[in-house]
């Protein structure tokens, strides 16, 4: 995943960040919810229900006039804000008082008294898998006595080799709780789990051999430890280990975002708590918007650079990152590790001013490959232009959210349909009447994306110690798919033979610039606002 784009990189921080602001604090503040199914606002007068796909309470969807004022998702946190019962659960039968786990702790332990565990508050319990005991690692027990299936776990190299920014809530990695008894860094030799991470092997040159590169894991201390493998690299691009089978047979299992190639599912995606916050900045109106797209990007790899570069000869594109810059960036724009949730508003805020934003991947389409790009731009309600495998656009919201350049046939249809985006109102409500609607209503893929995503981290490894190889496939040398370079997009095939048959662009190109935005646009003012832009006439 090393997403390329700077900010961007500073939106994974942001991401991230979130762990630490409250969704059930959103879920307990104002009444309690007096229509308990879900996407129904607690207000129950007149002009403050949630409409619900758009829906105008009077005269259709249509209507002009239609700008729906409640969250319903936010309502329906309010009406089941234990179980969030409109979320499919994710780890069925999981269990910490079994007495049948696969993967089992050399001894009993005391779990590590936890400062914060003791004095959880409300604003951090969404991390909890909702349904599921406590994260509390005594589980009822008595404090400093000994409990079942908790296991010392290892971090290799320590925490602090782990890029913060890598994906949301994986700090919960780090502390104790659920069947973590203790968590310790380094010093892995009477660990009942070693966890391993990408970022420190690609770029801190983890374990690697220094006459032949090849990465080597230290021989395991004892025949019962796990070895487990976090990775968010595309296995096609920064992430080539993964397609190495002699690395990946040196793990027991694989935590990844590929959710049929690996044990844990470890996805990108919004949780919970980024949904509800950037709901005011998706809810921004159109001709607030500038109609442009946005890209930050530092590395000006292909398919993607040379297809922006000729997106941009047909319409507004905002290049604002390192690689063919052609745009500042707008101010006060957080830097990649900003991590504080303040700067995840702010990016999320100065990044909905755009009403697109080229989404598309440095790997191109990878199997179970979707980064926070896309997301994040889907949660601020500017309009990712994308395209993937199917089995990413299964956990969409709704096709009609992106724009899918895979339908395309050429750039400049491409264009008529931004174009249309931005000036017909019906086309941008359909675009954006996902968010609107019932949350149960939303495809199972997309829910099922939200309650992992929303969960501690600790709970999917959890159950891969519970069920082991009956319910979760080891890592045994199996190798993760290429990414996709048969696909045809925006008329031309990925790879040598069409979109990538440019150079590799590579960091030198920095000082090159595509077309400027100001070529398809009229400015009027010099705010980032749609009401100092506008699209030039065609012809």
């Amino acid at each position: 995943m090393r997403d390329s784009e700077s900010h961007s990189r500073s939106g994974r921080g942001v991401w991230t960040a979130m762990a630490t602001v409250a969704v059930s604090a959103l879920a307990l503040t104002g009444r309690v919810a007096s229509h308990r199914a879900a996407g129904v606002s607690d207000d129950t007068s007149h002009s403050h229900r949630s409409l619900g796909a758009g829906v105008s309470h009077h005269r259709g969807w249509r209507d002009r006039t239609w700008r729906p004022s409640a969250d319903p998702l936010a309502a329906a946190m309010r009406a089941d804000p234990k179980y969030h019962r409109y979320l499919p659960k994710i780890y069925p039968g999981f269990d910490m008082s079994s007495d049948d786990w696969y993967h089992r702790p050399r001894e009993d332990t005391v779990p590590s008294s936890l400062g914060d565990d003791a004095t959880t508050t409300e604003r951090e319990r969404d991390f909890d898998l909702p349904g599921l005991p406590p994260r509390s690692a005594t589980h009822g027990g008595e404090r400093g006595a000994k409990v079942k299936n908790q296991f010392k776990v290892c971090l290799d190299n320590g925490a602090g080799s782990w890029d913060k920014a890598f994906a949301r809530g994986i700090d919960r990695l780090f502390v104790p709780g659920v069947c973590f008894g203790q968590v310790v860094e380094r010093s892995c030799a009477d660990a009942d789990v070693v966890i391993f991470n990408e970022h420190d092997f690609i770029w801190g040159g983890a374990h690697r051999d220094a006459a032949t590169h090849a990465i080597e894991l230290p021989p395991k201390a004892h025949e019962n430890q796990v070895y487990m493998y976090f990775a968010h690299e595309a296995a096609g691009g920064f992430g080539s280990e993964l397609r190495d089978s002699k690395f990946t047979k040196q793990f027991d299992y694989l935590s990844y975002v590929d959710r049929t190639r690996s044990a844990m599912w470890w996805p990108f995606g919004p949780t919970l708590r980024t949904l509800t916050d950037d709901f005011e900045v998706f809810g921004k109106p159109r001709a607030a918007r500038v109609p442009g797209i946005a890209w930050l990007a530092t590395d000006c790899v292909e398919p993607r650079a040379s297809m922006v570069t000729a997106i941009a000869n047909e319409f507004p594109v905002f290049s604002m990152g390192e690689c063919l810059r052609n745009s500042p960036a707008p101010h006060g724009l957080p830097q990649r590790g900003a991590v504080d949730p303040s700067s995840h508003g702010a990016f999320q805020s100065a990044m909905s001013d755009y009403m697109f934003y080229f989404a598309v991947e440095n790997a191109g389409a990878c199997e179970g490959y979707a980064t926070e790009k896309v997301w994040m731009a889907l949660s601020r309600g500017s309009v990712p232009l994308y395209f993937g495998t199917d089995d990413v656009y299964d956990t969409l919201p709704d096709p009609h959210a992106i724009v899918d350049l895979r339908k395309f046939t050429s750039i400049a249809q491409l264009a008529a349909r931004l174009r249309a985006i931005a000036t017909d109102p019906v086309e941008w409500r359909r675009v954006h009447a996902w968010r609107y609607r019932d949350p149960a209503s939303w495809p199972v893929g997309f829910r099922e994306l939200i309650r992992a995503t929303s969960t501690d981290v600790k709970y999917g490894v959890c159950d891969v110690l519970m069920k082991g190889p009956r319910g979760y496939a080891r890592s045994e040398g199996r190798r993760q798919a290429r990414c996709e370079t048969r696909m045809e997009v925006l008329g031309k095939t990925l790879g040598k033979a069409g979109w990538g048959a440019e150079e590799y662009i590579g960091r030198s190109s920095k000082t090159k610039v595509i077309t400027p935005p100001t070529t398809h646009l009229e400015r009027r003012c010099e705010e980032t606002s749609g009401k100092c832009w506008s699209l030039r006439s065609e012809g």
